[in-house]
């Protein structure tokens, strides 16, 4: 292309695929719908091909602009959140510890984490971000974050990466299903269930697809999610079972779920990660220490082969 996107084209783009709309998108960025329109079309013609669709009033990303809209995540911070800090700097507000997690460990682990650390330091506040694993190192990588926790994923240069703990997967079935009453959960038991499963983003399915290399392959994956939080909700629904860690499992402690020792053992590595080159003004060991503590306890809970 003969001249490349400049900081304006991708923050209309990224208001445009965030809202579904060119009206929503100038309301957004305090423009006009005109102008949003106009600076998609110069994009587009820059680029050489088109990035949005129009479909009943509304604007469809095409699968490039889902692409852009995910590389743009990855690398803008946006000046919603540096405005915020701008805020804090104005009014001489305490600096907030900014945490990524993913999901389901920002739901069990952190709350506990958080209580704990504030009794110590009262003063303290919290930014919180849910994030896949990949996405939480890059948000490390780039300062964007103090501290992060996620499953285990490619080293980046740069960025420490601690282990905390290597929860089994264990098996989650509805309650009243036939498998409701086992002990244990072996490979085979479920080649012919409905299953649950992960969607290749951290790995979680390889590891699935490869406990059950010696059964002839997977049962058939009736939904696969990028969350083990909404994998759980589907169990919970009925739709079917699903392999899934405690710190998802334990969100759904009190639903009509059954949570079952699963054979064979199908370990994940639960991470904390930051920057090597960064100081910290707050105290990070203890942090990640608390995290420790209580990710421990939830894997305690599920230890052993005893129905939780």
């Amino acid at each position: 292309m003969a001249r490349g996107l400049n900081f304006r084209h991708v923050e209309v783009i990224y208001a445009v695929v965030l809202t579904g709309t060119a009206t929503g998108a100038a309301a957004r960025l305090n423009v006009t719908q005109p102008a949003i329109s106009n600076i998609i079309k110069d994009a587009e013609y820059r680029l050489g091909f088109s990035l949005f669709m129009r479909h009943a009033g509304r604007i469809v990303p095409t699968q490039r602009a889902e692409y852009l809209f995910a590389e743009i995540e990855r690398s803008f911070t946006g000046l919603e959140a540096i405005n915020e800090f701008c805020k804090t700097l104005g009014t001489l507000q305490a600096r907030k510890i900014k945490i990524a997690a993913t999901p389901a460990w920002a739901t069990s682990v952190l709350p506990k984490v958080i209580r704990d650390y504030r009794r110590i330091y009262r003063s303290v506040g919290f930014s919180i971000i849910t994030r896949s694993s990949e996405y939480v190192q890059s948000m490390v990588y780039s300062y964007k974050v103090d501290v992060g926790f996620g499953l285990s994923v490619a080293p980046v240069p740069g960025v420490v990466q601690e282990k905390l703990i290597s929860p089994r997967l264990r098996c989650l079935i509805p309650l009243g299903h036939r498998l409701a009453k086992r002990s244990r959960i072996h490979a085979q038991d479920l080649l012919n269930e409905p299953l649950i499963t992960f969607s290749e983003i951290e790995g979680t399915d390889s590891l699935i697809a490869k406990a059950f290399e010696d059964y002839g392959g997977m049962p058939q994956s009736v939904v696969d999610c990028p969350s083990a939080l909404t994998v759980c909700a589907m169990v919970e629904a009925g739709v079917g079972i699903a392999l899934a860690h405690p710190f998802s499992s334990i969100v759904f402690r009190h639903a009509p779920i059954v949570n079952v020792s699963f054979m064979p053992a199908i370990k994940l590595d639960m991470y904390a990660y930051w920057s090597a080159a960064s100081q910290p003004d707050f105290d990070r060991d203890t942090l990640i220490d608390l995290s420790r503590k209580h990710s421990q306890a939830i894997q305690a809970r599920y230890s052993g082969d005893q129905r939780r």
